[in-house]
């Protein structure tokens, strides 16, 4: 018959005496989040010394909560789970700790906290970029104007410009795509995600929003073109294979 399942949760860098409250319950908050099961999930005491925090899982959700704890380690299955596994590391990074999630003599799930290695924080320093998008908006009342353009994934940028790179790129408002060309400062953090800011654009090119299919029905009118057959992705993959074979 399966038994309740008791849960130790250790955080290093505190005693009970020395975490604060608040902190106390914010790693209680995720550490739920981790389990799921929310109702049949339980404090049960805190033992002293580091600080520990004993759970308990009713034996009827013991299955699902081993599972979710899998799951959050992985990645895989509830996001909640995963973003609790993370948030927990940071919240013990911050706290110049480590734990760990024990069942029984078990160690399941270790989080690294301050012994994490991350790569190095760089930047910010200032690069060229440039991006395709849809002109959604021209605008500005100082010296300067703005710029917003929409990729085709819907990501949304806005570049500073001068008044007269705005009067120029006005009339393609909600018209053909256009490319920005500039500069921007970009910082990469200790997650190794790269964010960009202060976008300016110097230039501009517009581009040609025909498909494929439009193009290569232009090239099959032209007397003397290249004889596209019906799929012309294949035809350029055979093409390259073609090419690789030769010795």
């Amino acid at each position: 018959m399966i038994e309740d399942d008791i849960y130790t949760f250790k955080i290093d860098a505190y005693t009970p005496e020395t975490i604060p409250m608040a902190r106390l319950a914010e790693y209680m908050a995720v550490l739920a989040e981790i389990f799921g099961e929310q109702g049949s999930v339980h404090f049960q005491k805190i033992v002293p010394g580091s600080v520990k925090i004993l759970s308990r899982v009713e034996r009827e959700a013991v299955v699902r909560v081993r599972q979710n704890i899998v799951s959050a380690r992985s990645g895989d299955g509830r996001p909640e789970g995963a973003s609790a596994f993370k948030k927990t590391n940071e919240m013990l990074r911050t706290d110049n700790a480590v734990g760990d999630l024990s069942l029984r003599d078990d160690n399941i799930l270790e989080f690294p906290g301050r012994k994490e290695v991350r790569p190095p924080k760089l930047g910010p320093f200032n690069q060229g970029i440039e991006r395709d998008g849809v002109i959604v908006r021209v605008g500005g009342r100082d010296k300067s104007a703005h710029v917003s353009i929409e990729s085709s994934d819907k990501e949304s940028l806005s570049f500073e410009v001068t008044r007269e790179l705005a009067v120029r790129l006005a009339p393609f408002l909600y018209g053909k795509p256009i490319r920005l060309i500039g500069s921007g400062r970009f910082v990469r953090n200790e997650d190794g995600v790269w964010t960009h800011s202060a976008l300016k654009a110097h230039d501009f090119v517009v581009l040609n929003d025909e498909s494929l299919a439009e193009v290569v029905g232009r090239i099959r009118v032209v007397p003397g073109a290249w004889n596209i057959g019906d799929d012309p992705i294949a035809d350029l993959r055979s093409l390259r294979s073609d090419e690789g074979n030769i010795h």
